[in-house]
């Protein structure tokens, strides 16, 4: 980091610890440690900036829908933006050869995601219509391939004055499909990376609340490929709780949770790409532990198929409700939660819960209900 600039020597009063972190498994076997420095004391103090970082399910859904896809990864993207004079001395840290400061914009950093992504999208402004960037993960998505050669152009064009750099060897480019954000889109349909698939699978049950919540990152990321997910890890959940031993009491619940999860991310579907211009169907269910809803539409071939699960678990006092209560509030917040895709289009709501077409006849019987 010396040689290439990114630090220089330092004799700020300033010192955060270093941590070296395993990298994962490279093609060839090696195990190879990361450089880190724990910023977790200046991020204290530092003020928050709010600028909003992308949602990835937004974009995945939007990429989804082309014909004709492009990414591009930028080299060591934090390390692009220079550090101004006076934030330098913040970002020292010791090694047995030195103290040293950072010149680019260090990981760990409270702020740096809001930084770089402001970065991102001021470059990229004026070309929303045909691109996108999660931090340093950037896409160009067309229908046509002409015009896919006239938006390379563009989003290179806009780089190239700004002056960042991209690694080549992760471009992908003209594809009919592309890995982004862990998933491949493409086609109108997306899936969960196999590399991800086999990772959950070959997870060995936790034993602390720190490998629990790790189980349930990875698998929480995928939820939207897994019906009743948050009936289904409710038991995990649980062992996550402050009132809970770090050390986690594993129970038959937690297994069949566990197992359940994994069979579910085995067998997990292709989802198709929402098209906003075609009816949209949603399933709701609830049961004694949660409410779900499935949000799907037909293919080209005339199926019916899910472009996302969503679930929750219910709170102890709604779990109390009647089963009508129950099936009425997954209708409606289902149909929340679904908003940004429902928003203006026409949708039909289906649920196997018949005493629910009594609330057509319903006149005043049932406030709770009726609201």
């Amino acid at each position: 980091m010396l040689e290439l600039g990114v630090v220089e020597h330092s004799d700020s009063p300033w010192a955060s610890p270093v941590v070296l972190v395993p990298k994962p498994h490279s093609k060839d076997g090696k195990k190879e440690m990361r450089f880190c420095v724990d910023y977790r004391g200046l991020n204290l103090v530092t003020k928050t900036d709010a600028h909003p970082i992308p949602r990835a399910d937004e974009l995945i859904d939007t990429l989804a829908s082309a014909k004709y896809l492009s990414t591009f990864d930028l080299t060591a993207g934090y390390w692009q933006i220079k550090l101004s004079e006076d934030a330098k001395p913040k970002t020292a840290f010791s090694t047995i050869g030195g103290h040293y400061q950072f010149t680019a914009m260090p990981f760990g950093l409270k702020n740096a995601p809001a930084t770089f992504q402001r970065l991102v999208n001021t470059v990229l402004q004026g070309l929303e219509a045909f691109s996108a960037a999660y931090l340093d993960d950037i896409a160009v998505f067309s229908s046509s391939w002409d015009d896919h050669l006239v938006h390379l152009w563009k989003v290179l064009e806009a780089l190239q004055k700004a002056g960042l750099t991209i690694k080549a060897s992760k471009c992908q480019i003209g594809q009919g499909k592309v890995v982004y954000l862990g998933h491949l889109v493409g086609g109108e349909q997306i899936a969960p990376l196999q590399g991800k698939i086999q990772t959950i699978i070959d997870w060995v049950p936790p034993t602390t609340q720190t490998q629990v919540r790790a189980f349930l990152g990875l698998t929480g990321y995928y939820r939207r490929f897994i019906k009743n997910y948050g009936s289904i890890a409710a038991p995990l959940n649980d062992l996550t709780s402050k009132k809970m031993p770090k050390k986690v009491l594993w129970t038959a619940n937690c297994q069949k949770a566990f197992e359940e999860l994994n069979q579910a991310m085995c067998s997990a579907p292709v989802l198709k790409s929402p098209c906003y211009s075609k009816k949209f169907y949603v399933q709701t269910d609830a049961s004694e532990l949660g409410v779900g809803a499935v949000l799907s539409q037909l293919n080209s071939e005339g199926q019916d198929q899910p472009v996302a699960f969503i679930s929750r678990r219910l709170t102890p006092r709604e779990k109390r409700w009647s089963a009508i209560e129950r099936e009425a509030f997954a209708v409606v917040w289902a149909l929340k939660k679904l908003r940004p895709y429902l928003f203006g289009t026409h949708f039909i709501v289906q649920t196997d819960h018949k005493p629910l077409l009594w609330l057509k006849q319903m006149k005043g019987e049932n406030p709770k209900l009726l609201r």
